[in-house]
């Protein structure tokens, strides 16, 4: 039997784009560990790294689309563009991997260090025997939530459109967005189904068997476990069967290992990759750059400041932070009592925590052209469909760390109020809510960051040769509207709006309550 033509499309770009979130994935990871690590051992430069990386986390994708289509696009017509959206699906990604890995070297115990300095370890045995270990379990645990946010800006990321030029790669977000446009309802549905069969494999084969394999490098005394659940079946049934065919196929792959047999050959080809990139970027950017478009650039966007004016973004931002909270609010009336259920029934969280992952890690933004054209063609009021797109990008980040909270308690707390015969309103109120208050001051702090970033595409997107406009002001709109007329200094003028916000109201308000939330728990 021929396998449909309009099948093998849809894999074809789910393929795409699943290479295009794993490059930016490993990429990711690598970069994570290069500043990360010195950020947890070194206090000089934790104090450079740390606030550099707060701030880039408070870019929203539409940020970074100036220097994905002038510094890369502009490299090549071609791969330009391809690495221009790995760029942007990176600068979703990584932040949540970095501060993972800050967190686990930082966790490190003293007597390991200095058994470390005491033996003489070199900085390289350092790094592969003690820094990247105890990295891991942060990498692991951060990888699905990662994965999760590349997935949802992925539409954004295949379709690059800055004033009148517009990039469109080949991908499942670039066709599953043209189907549900076009009408074509069965083709949509198709490459849904086949979007939620590559994330569930990426589960079962990946993420899973990263995070088991990261117990072991915990260092706590009763490190908390990743519940045992019924899908690790087919999970360790498919482990069986990929062992099956690499061990098959092993010999040929052998075949073409590549060596380089000494360190001179090693320091050779290091120098002429370098030489060869730094060439590249000299000759396509660099040398642009130092022809006096800096001054140029510099007055552009002053002259953006200028049009943007103090008034108005300080309205957009405060329509945008009352749809956030919205969002938040509700997100956290069923995520608290869920998570509070899960944790009490060890039966209902082996059977839900699965498909919760599985559905977290769906790309919300693939459905959004659905959710916009419902709304509109039903009469609904807009401010519902952003409320919708916010609540779909918000929500999970909040039940996760609900229940990182509640695993945490300790037990014989519990048992003292079983023996108290505390009622479940008693439990909530003594033991709950106080244990899980920085974990939910965290997640509060993690899910408005989403609810910024999916801002960009609530309040204002392009869907093809349609438009999803509020109407009403608000930063992500603002931005929007920017990139569409190609007005690159509004953009930045925009983006430094939102982003310096964001930042005074993390330092100003969620570092401050999570600080306090410590002290009042007894952690710290």
């Amino acid at each position: 039997m021929a396998i449909p033509e309009e099948l093998i499309t849809i894999l074809a770009a789910v393929g795409m784009s699943w290479a295009r979130m794993t490059i930016a994935l490993i990429i990711s990871i690598v970069f994570s560990l290069c500043v990360g690590i010195p950020a947890a051992i070194n206090k000089a430069a934790e104090k450079i790294i740390i606030p550099i990386l707060d701030i880039l986390q408070s870019i929203p994708i539409l940020g970074f689309f100036p220097i994905a289509l002038y510094v890369f696009i502009m490299i090549h017509p071609i791969i330009g563009p391809e690495l221009a959206a790995i760029f942007l699906i990176f600068t979703s990604q990584v932040w949540n991997i970095a501060f993972g890995v800050y967190k686990g070297v930082g966790l490190i115990p003293p007597e390991l260090r200095e058994a470390s300095s005491a033996l003489g370890l070199s900085a390289w045995k350092r790094l592969t025997s003690l820094y990247i270990p105890a990295a891991f379990p942060g990498i692991a645990s951060n990888l699905p939530p990662s994965w999760a946010n590349g997935l949802y800006f992925l539409v954004a990321c295949e379709i690059i459109t800055v004033g009148e030029a517009e990039w469109s790669l080949f991908g499942i977000g670039t066709l599953s967005t043209n189907y549900i446009l076009a009408g074509r309802v069965a083709e949509f549905v198709m490459s849904m189904a086949a979007v939620v069969a590559a994330v569930i494999l990426m589960n079962l084969l990946v993420f899973i068997p990263v995070m088991r394999l990261s117990e072991r490098y915990k260092f706590e005394e009763r490190a908390a476990e990743m519940p045992r659940v019924w899908i690790e079946r087919v999970s360790s049934w498919l482990s069986r069967v990929v062992k099956r065919v690499s061990f098959g196929l092993s010999p040929m792959i052998g075949s073409f290992e590549l060596r380089i047999p000494s360190r001179i050959g090693k320091g050779l080809l290091i120098a002429s990759l370098s030489a060869a990139i730094t060439a590249l970027l000299w000759q396509n950017i660099f040398g642009r750059i130092l022809t006096g478009a800096t001054l140029t650039w510099a007055q552009d966007i002053l002259e953006g400041f200028l049009r943007l004016g103090v008034i108005d973004p300080l309205v957009m931002i405060g329509f945008s932070l009352a749809r956030v909270s919205a969002a938040a609010a509700f997100g956290l009336l069923w995520t608290m009592p869920v998570a509070i259920l899960i944790y009490e029934n060890k039966v209902l969280e082996k059977i839900l925590i699965p498909p919760f992952q599985i559905i977290a890690s769906f790309p919300a933004t693939l459905i959004m052209p659905l959710i916009a054209k419902a709304i509109i063609d039903s009469g609904l009021p807009l401010e519902l469909g952003a409320f919708l797109m916010i609540l779909l990008g918000t929500q999970w980040y909040l039940l996760f760390f609900l229940l990182d909270g509640l695993r945490g308690i300790p037990y014989d707390e519990e048992e003292v109020c079983k023996a108290l015969g505390m009622t479940r309103i008693q439990k909530l109120r003594h033991l709950y809510l106080p244990r899980m208050l920085p974990s939910l001051i965290m997640g509060c702090l993690v899910c408005f960051g989403g609810g910024w970033n999916t801002l960009v595409i609530a309040e204002r997107a392009f869907l093809g040769e349609f438009t999803w406009d509020l109407g009403s002001p608000g930063i992500g709109r603002m931005m929007s509207i920017a990139v569409e007329s190609g007005d690159v200094a509004l953009l930045i003028a925009a983006t430094i709006w939102m982003a310096g916000f964001i930042v005074l109201l993390n330092r100003l308000l969620w570092r401050r309550l999570y600080e306090r939330a410590v002290r009042m728990v007894g952690v710290a």
